[in-house]
């Protein structure tokens, strides 16, 4: 029993941290895109699309990175939350909402390599979608364990 708490109390910790670290990249990239430093994409710099003449493109680039940071630091908020309140309570639809709602956005994000041809970015989602399997794995025994009713501890 004492085990199993210890494994639980890692698994919400450990998932806590990917959420501070998902925040922690959604803020990084938002700052990238509003404080026009330099920035890449792929092999190419702004700088070196600028001088390709067209300005537009990188308002564009900054945009998209913009909307998609502040869409993580979101959900990195929202999954935070719920590790602290119903996924620490042992409530197990918590354990599901965090498996489905990262596992599955970073199945799709991995699934760059195959339809888009291109794995630049994909060692985030790979990192993310491990450390969430971990977590989610310590917290298992305790999440899905037989719990006996209290009308036959009587």
């Amino acid at each position: 029993m004492r085990g199993k708490k210890a494994l639980f109390f890692a698994s919400w910790i450990l998932l806590f941290v990917v959420a501070l670290f998902t925040a922690f990249g959604g803020l990084t990239s938002t700052y990238v895109a509003y404080s026009r430093g330099e920035d890449r994409i792929g092999q190419l710099t702004f700088d070196q699309i600028k001088a390709m003449g067209d300005e537009d493109v990188i308002k564009m680039l900054r945009g998209r990175r913009a909307t998609a940071a502040t869409w993580a630091l979101a959900y990195a908020i929202l999954f935070g939350w719920v590790i602290l309140f119903p996924y620490r309570r042992g409530e197990r639809w918590a354990w599901w909402a965090l498996l489905f709602s990262l596992g599955l956005s970073q199945l799709l994000s991995l699934a760059r390599a195959p339809l888009l041809g291109t794995t630049i970015g994909a060692g985030t989602s790979a990192v993310l979608f491990a450390f969430l399997l971990l977590g989610l794995l310590a917290g298992a025994p305790h999440m899905f364990a037989r719990h006996t009713p209290i009308a036959e501890l009587n």
